[in-house]
């Protein structure tokens, strides 16, 4: 079996798990955390589905007075671009919520990344949903990353990891916030 059936066997079976799954966690539990308090810039993102919930995470970040930058799927690559704590200020596209506000052209300006995962294992390698989006971006990118996922997601086994998978330093449960050693 592929590095790219294991994915897709996995992928699967998170996405199960997410059907099933009642957690209405907010993840205020980010404000805790060093890297996120001490930064001014965030990037974040509009949670959808079954994905942990960011909305009441992305506007305490905002009244705490951080700058927020949330992503636009644009082509293969992800667009960011400023936002204000407004529901006005999203639309809708292709399901998901996207800002309109101005957009970044510089990621270094960037302190944090907050993104999504179906899983993450104790090397950091995360399991996003197949797009390479997130890798993408992760590439180019020095700051502190953090991925949300449901405490049945931090994976015990090793997940499986491509040439172009980029890790992440750390994931957040509801409960708690592992962080990893990416020398691994």
């Amino acid at each position: 079996m592929s590095v790219s059936d294991d994915k897709a066997r996995l992928r699967q079976h998170y996405r199960q798990l997410r059907t099933e799954n009642l957690s209405t966690a907010t993840y205020e539990n980010l404000l805790d955390i060093p890297e996120i308090t001490n930064a001014k810039i965030i990037a974040s993102y509009i949670s959808y589905g079954k994905e942990p919930s960011t909305l009441i995470m992305n506007k305490s970040l905002f009244s705490l007075g951080k700058k927020i930058i949330l992503p636009c799927v644009t082509g293969e690559e992800l667009q960011w671009r400023f936002w204000e704590g407004s529901d006005s200020e999203l639309e809708i596209n292709n399901g998901i919520s996207e800002p309109t506000g101005p957009l970044v052209t510089n990621l270094g300006l960037i302190d944090c990344i907050v993104v999504p995962a179906l899983a993450v294992d104790a090397r950091g390698v995360r399991l996003g949903k197949g797009g390479g989006f997130y890798d993408r971006t992760l590439m180019h990118f020095s700051g502190f990353s953090v991925a949300l996922i449901y405490s049945h997601e931090l994976s015990s086994k090793p997940l499986p990891l491509e040439d172009f998978d980029i890790k992440v330093q750390a994931a957040l449960t509801p409960e708690k916030l592992s962080r990893f050693n990416l020398s691994l």
